[in-house]
Order: C-alpha cells, then sequence, then structure tokens
C-alpha cells in the first residue's frame, strides 16, 4: 500500500514537471533597438573592450512564419491589458517572430526615425512562455549593416586557394558577395519567479569607435589602445507588465515592453 502511495506520489510530480512549462502564462515581448546620432558623452571613454554577451543556451527567434496569413494577432483597442489571440488563429510556439500586425511600439518607432537624434536600429516581437531562470532561454538579437556590392569572383580568391570550397563554405550563390559590417550583437532574457524580471546584454559597434578616432598612441615604448571597438550594455530589471521599460547607454539604448498573451 505504501509503495502505491509513494509510486503516485511520484507519478504526479512527474506529471506536474513536464504540465508546468506548458501551464505557464504566455507574454508577448517587443524591443526596439537604437542609437543616438549625435551621442553626448561628457567625457566618458572607453578604452578597453568590455567582452561580448555570452550567447550559450541562447535561442534565435522563428522568423519564418512571421509573415504567414496563418499568424494574425487582432487587436481590439491600443489601450488594451491584455492581448486576445483567436485560439485558432495561431498556436502557442516559443520565441515565435510576430507580425508587423502585432507591433505596440510602431509610434515610438515613428518619432524615433523623424526625429534627428536617433535612429531605430531594430524592432522586433515575439512570444514565449514564462519559465523561471533555469529554463528562461535568452533571445539572440543582431543586426548587420549592409556596406557595398563585389564581385564573388574577385573576392573569394583572395580568402583561398580552392574559390570552389569556399564558395560552399560560405555559401554563396550570387554573383555578387555583400559585405556586411556588424552593428550589435546580443540577447535579451525574460525570466519569471514571483515577479517579472528582464536580462538585456548587448554589444554596440559604434562607427566613431572603429574609424578615425580608433588610433594607438604610444607611451614608453607600448602601444596602448585609444578606444574600444565596442561597447557594452548589461543591465538586469524587474519590469511590470504592459510598461514601457527604458534601457540607456551613451551611445545607444533599448526600449521594451511586455504584455501577457490571454489565450481563448
Amino acid at each position: 500500500m505504501k509503495l502505491n502511495n509513494h509510486l503516485n506520489a511520484l507519478l504526479f510530480l512527474f506529471a506536474l514537471f513536464f504540465v508546468a512549462p506548458v501551464q505557464a502564462a504566455w507574454y508577448q515581448v517587443e524591443v526596439i533597438v537604437f542609437n543616438y546620432l549625435s551621442p553626448d558623452f561628457d567625457g566618458e571613454l572607453w578604452y578597453e573592450n568590455p567582452g561580448l554577451p555570452d550567447r550559450h543556451n541562447s535561442i534565435e527567434l522563428i522568423a519564418e512564419l512571421a509573415d504567414s496569413e496563418d499568424i494574425d494577432i487582432n487587436f481590439k483597442s491600443t489601450e488594451m491589458t491584455n492581448v486576445e489571440i483567436p485560439a485558432n488563429k495561431v498556436e502557442l510556439i516559443p520565441y515565435l517572430q510576430l507580425p508587423e500586425s502585432s507591433l505596440r511600439l510602431d509610434g515610438i518607432e515613428r518619432v524615433l526615425k523623424l526625429s534627428r537624434g536617433y535612429r531605430p536600429l531594430l524592432h522586433v516581437a515575439w512570444q514565449q512562455p514564462g519559465l523561471t531562470a533555469s529554463n528562461a532561454r535568452a533571445v539572440h538579437l543582431q543586426k548587420f549593416e549592409e556596406t557595398e556590392e563585389i564581385q564573388a569572383d574577385e573576392f573569394l580568391p583572395q580568402m583561398s586557394d580552392d574559390p570552389s570550397a569556399l564558395h560552399n563554405e560560405l555559401a554563396v550563390k550570387e554573383e555578387l558577395y555583400q559585405v556586411r559590417d556588424l552593428i550589435f550583437d546580443g540577447t535579451i532574457r525574460l525570466r519569471s519567479s514571483k515577479f517579472l524580471h528582464v536580462d538585456v546584454d548587448i554589444a554596440y559597434f559604434p562607427e566613431f569607435l572603429t574609424q578615425e578616432n580608433n588610433t594607438d598612441r604610444q607611451e614608453g615604448g607600448l602601444f596602448v589602445q585609444q578606444q574600444a571597438d565596442y561597447v557594452r550594455l548589461r543591465e538586469s530589471r524587474k519590469i511590470r507588465l504592459n510598461e514601457i521599460h527604458y534601457f540607456d547607454h551613451p551611445v545607444f539604448g533599448v526600449i521594451l515592453r511586455v504584455s501577457r498573451l490571454k489565450v481563448h
């Protein structure tokens, strides 16, 4: 009898372990990453690279379905406290990038675009369950800037004695090869306990650090780097639902909003 009771208790805990994530609250996370066009450093300089964000255990957004007609999220009002999702319209796919029609910060993005002081770099939203710190995954976000086009046949031989092998390695299938500069790279993690928390960790590569200002000076026969190659915004914060949260750095920033997904 006692054996059966212990077995039933173990089965209950086993079932609870696997059901709990499915029954966890679901959220829409919306993020705008932007930079300052004329940053005010107030005498602040960065002489050492602060280290790149840890992408261990991070996850890429599922972006292939973002423009699908099956993913159609309708909002009754811009002042809604909950996001209403018809159950027959979308499945709860973790870390699914949401379509543009679901964006709630598009007004802020327009203001940034029209401003002479800011430039939006990325505006994206996704859905995810609210998981504990031990189970929550960080979403990997990055942005490249296309700089120039060069002939692939001219570029590849300089990289390898075997152009065909390099073609396969880089998956270059077009006649033109697009050279891209990394603008920012990092992660954003939403985790849930008694309260919601967000961990922001993004490295930003501004042009003024990598071009004319990034020179070396000589001191005592040794060359010392004048400025770092990139800066880093790292912050963890408790957040509230449906509020706009601003993460600030002297040269760039992050705007974030989290809403609960209410599924019928």
